[in-house]
């Protein structure tokens, strides 16, 4: 029946998790009788595809009909589906999913295979090396006797030991039938007709609703409340204070809502953040990036770069900076949370990359062992990093009000509550120096990054894990593996330093999609562009040759220019170039843009992209995977910002915070060029590349240099005067 079977990380490792009749073959695979096939996918669904991509792994090597296959999120058992760059935890973060989980799905599904065959032959009696299988079918070809997996789950028997499939046992890609194809989307139709369910659509009996008013500043306490107006709204419950919120009650979250902004809450400013202004701290930190007095921690060393600037016929520097930005998902944040009666169990429904921190904060506020606390993992309407915070805050109010009124309670957080209360990308200060000799080479690289990292302060476990190393603040800024390990596809710089300046704001600051790499790698391409117009190359020869390690990453550079016409002269147009690696994938993009002269407007007009993920899951799902992050980059570097006050963030919702929308939108054009490598990861690196490239083409367009992401109208022509 549902009980836990087994907890082991082993590939034979079986969990039950719902009473069904049929073989519950190992961790991912349940087969019914009616020979429907329920395989467990352990990352969140938040629009990337992996819902379908990491079943698609496990179908594969099991040899299934994927008209068979049903998909149910795994539970958050951290042993069996966690991901250990994580400490085991599932953590959908960092474009990591199908590059991680690839060949533990493979092993799994092989074994289920193995299993499923093995019984077969022991009901016939016959050998195994007799027995093959089509999609859902063993077939013994001697006798022409068929058994689809079904039949063989009504009889079949597990094995003391589960099977070991040694890779080599595993199909060659030339065996593939379902990875390199575009199999459907089993989420695309209930997206379209609106039958699947987001966290914000939970509906549980007795349920109530709340609307919470937060602080907008960060670490403010509560001075005082006026909740005479509001407890007198339609549809009101009770009015509750905790220890940094105050909830409304109501019967619907309309009636909530309502009443929320009824309610008067005065704010005790305490901690950095009470009188903290964005635009002054961020002059500080370039201040901080131009003083070389002050040595950074380093984060990518190789060589000793003193002597060379030292003696260096010419030496080239120039700064960058980035603005704050938000997250941006279309669904607002939102949880519902219930609590037994007897306050032994508790229920939460919510859309989440991190199930194990969920749980940890239900189970935390209600007092709730945590073996007794049930997740239901919903489908996320975007998170970008937002839904995987240490904290929680957004199941957090759900679950504090649900263990004081004994009720099931969804709390949704409105736009301005989520827009004011991010945790956000963090701003940055850049200072890019090359020591130049005699031929207008680089003989040494220095990169200055001043950011305030969100690990140290907001994601404890990591960061003791990670012993404190800024990872998401310094990510992109590295030309070796971030285990010190190089690779041919970055960038040959033999005498190098990336340094990081620590910055404590007091502010909330997260990972967002692209993390660091978006601000490292707008610094650093467009240093190169620079660069190259300084000594001469063309920007692409330029990085051809620094490239020349690796074949691989210089085709995907040379595609894309092939694809764009690189070279071809524009009428009122002009190209810029990018190149980046990101979770192991190469990347280039040409960008084409015009420039509103009057309003300073940048339009891009063409994307071309082309990728080395190595071997394609889905490739239809990874064209718009790069499609998405395309244009998600885009929005982040022609408009998005956020500006801090006092300590308050002044934009309030998307009237201010302007993302963009379908008639700005470029054409994008991608081209993935695939090969039987590993696969790697996509789903944040065409967000990555995209800012230098439009601010490379801009350059070229104008002459003129934009050194200060967002590139909005203003600084446009600020550039142009």
């Amino acid at each position: 029946m549902g009980s836990l079977l087994q907890l082991s990380p082993k590939a034979g490792a079986a969990v039950r998790l719902a009473p069904a009749r049929g073989l519950e073959l190992n961790a991912y695979v349940h087969i019914a009788t009616d020979g429907a096939i329920r395989i467990y996918y352990p990352a969140a669904e938040m629009g990337q595809g992996v819902m379908t991509a990491l079943p698609v792994i496990v179908a594969e090597e099991l040899d299934a009909s994927w008209d068979d296959v049903r998909l149910e999120p795994s539970p958050p058992i951290g042993e069996v589906y966690g991901d250990p760059a994580f400490l085991n935890m599932i953590f959908t973060v960092a474009t990591r999913s199908v590059n991680i989980y690839f060949d533990r799905l493979r092993e799994f599904g092989a074994g289920a295979r193995r299993v499923l065959i093995q019984n077969a032959a022991e009901r016939w009696q016959v050998p195994l090396s007799e027995l093959r299988t089509e999609p859902s079918v063993v077939i013994h070809g001697k006798s022409g006797r068929r058994l689809g997996y079904g039949e063989i789950a009504a009889f079949a028997k597990l094995p003391a030991e589960m099977p070991r499939v040694a890779p080599e046992e595993l199909k060659k890609p030339s065996q593939f039938r379902l990875i390199g194809t575009d199999v459907f989307r089993k989420d695309l139709a209930g997206k379209i007709h609106g039958g699947l369910q987001y966290s914000i659509d939970v509906q549980v009996p007795d349920m109530v609703h709340a609307s919470v008013a937060r602080a907008p500043i960060a670490d403010a306490r509560i001075k005082s409340v006026d909740d005479t107006q509001a407890a007198g709204a339609p549809g009101v419950l009770g009015i509750h204070r905790g220890k940094h919120q105050v909830a409304v009650v109501a019967r619907s979250s309309y009636e909530a809502l309502n009443a929320r902004r009824k309610l008067r809450v005065d704010w005790e400013r305490v901690g950095p953040a009470n009188d903290y202004d964005s635009d002054k701290a961020l002059d500080v930190n370039v201040a901080a990036a131009r003083d070389l007095s002050t040595p950074g921690l380093p984060w990518d060393a190789q060589g000793d770069i003193g002597p060379l600037f030292a003696a260096a016929p010419e030496i080239f520097e120039r700064e960058y900076r980035s603005d704050y930005m938000y997250h941006a998902a279309i669904e607002p944040l939102s949880a519902v949370v219930s609590v037994s009666g007897d306050g032994s169990s508790a229920e939460v429904w919510a859309g989440t990359q991190a199930p194990a921190y969920t749980l940890d904060t239900v189970a935390k506020i209600t007092g709730v062992a945590p073996e007794r606390v049930t997740v239901h993992r919903m489908l996320i309407g975007g998170g970008f990093g937002r839904r995987s915070i240490y904290g929680m805050d957004f199941v957090e109010d759900a679950a504090w009000l649900a263990k004081m009124l004994k009720k099931p309670v969804k709390v949704i957080w409105t736009r301005e509550d989520d827009m004011q209360g991010d945790y956000f990308r963090p701003m940055s200060a850049h200072l890019l120096r090359a020591a130049l000799d005699e031929r207008g080479g680089i003989g040494a690289w220095h990169h200055r990054v001043a950011c305030e990292d969100p690990i140290r302060r907001f994601e404890p476990l990591l960061f003791d894990a990670w012993q404190g190393a800024p990872v998401i603040g310094m990510h992109g800024a590295e030309h070796q593996g971030q285990d010190g390990t190089p690779l041919p596809y970055c960038y040959d710089l033999p005498n190098r330093l990336a340094e990081y300046l620590e910055v404590e704001t007091g502010m909330r600051v997260y990972a967002m999609r692209g993390v660091g790499s978006v601000a490292n790698k707008f610094a650093i391409e467009s240093f190169l562009d620079e660069l190259a117009a300084e000594t001469g190359p063309d920007p692409l020869s330029l990085r051809l040759k620094l490239l020349h390690r690796s074949e691989r990453a210089q085709k995907v550079l040379e595609t894309a220019a092939e694809m764009a016409s690189w070279g071809k002269p524009r009428d009122g147009r002009a190209l810029g170039m990018a190149y980046s690696h990101h979770g192991d994938s190469m990347i280039a993009c040409m960008l084409e843009v015009s420039v509103e002269g009057k309003s300073g407007k940048i339009v891009p007009h063409n994307v071309w992209i082309a990728v080395d993920a190595g071997l394609v899951i889905q490739p239809d799902n990874l064209r718009a995977q790069l499609e998405g992050g395309a244009v998600f980059g885009l929005s982040n570097v022609l408009t998005e910002h956020i500006t801090i006050k006092n300590g308050v963030a002044q934009q309030t919702n998307f009237h201010e915070y302007p993302v963009m929308r379908l008639p700005d939108a470029p054409a994008i054009h991608v081209q993935l060029i695939r090969n039987e490598a590993h696969p790697t990861s996509v789903g944040e690196i065409g967000t990555v590349v995209v800012a230098a490239a439009i601010g490379n083409a801009f350059a070229a367009l104008t002459g003129k240099r934009l050194r200060h992401i967002p590139l909005t109208p203003d600084r446009v022509m600020q550039a142009l005067a």
